[in-house]
């Protein structure tokens, strides 16, 4: 199967660079402190979701005024709430889903696929973030999955392996 995460690795670098410029072009105003890859319990789609500071305020205010956030729970939700993050929709991992979704048995490959995806991270070059007025090391990177209970159980592996240790602990506690 060692095709399979080539071809993988080569299309995950591929989308992430491109939708990862894209999204930061869009938000250079904004101060960018998460950037999760979305995935389903068969880990057959794949897509980007990205969110900063600015967006977080402006959707929690929003949520307020809908009374739909009254708590400080709320307010954690919203900010690690992959569902709730405002940047992504055009992402081009959707277009990897076609290729995950046409192989047999990607659960199987979970593990490397996440030491795979969190390889490109890390290799990402800083220069990418900076020219944006980012910083690599001031984000949270994650995996999630959108319909399954392990959700939180992935978030926290994926973390430890794609993030600044100094940002891990404080992800890790987000719930406590």
């Amino acid at each position: 199967m060692s095709n399979f995460l080539n071809e993988f690795e080569e299309r995950f670098r591929t989308g992430f660079l491109d939708d990862l410029k894209s999204i930061l072009e869009e938000v250079k105003d904004e101060k960018v402190y998460a950037c999760a890859f979305g995935t389903d319990s068969d880990f057959v789609t794949l897509f980007l979701a990205v969110n900063t500071e600015e967006s977080l305020v402006r959707h929690i205010t929003n949520m307020k005024a809908q009374d739909l956030c009254n708590s400080k729970e709320d307010e954690i939700y919203y900010r690690w709430g992959l569902s709730e993050y405002q940047y992504g929709d055009t992402t081009h991992l959707n277009h990897i889903s076609k290729f995950l979704y046409a192989t047999d048995n990607v659960l199987d490959y979970k593990d490397e696929m996440i030491k795979i995806m969190a390889k490109v991270v890390i290799g990402t070059d800083d220069v990418l973030f900076t020219q944006f007025g980012q910083s690599k090391e001031d984000i949270t990177f994650f995996v999630s999955m959108t319909d399954d209970d392990m959700a939180e159980e992935l978030e926290n592996q994926s973390v430890i392996q794609m993030t600044n240790a100094k940002l891990v602990d404080g992800f890790l506690r987000r719930y406590q």
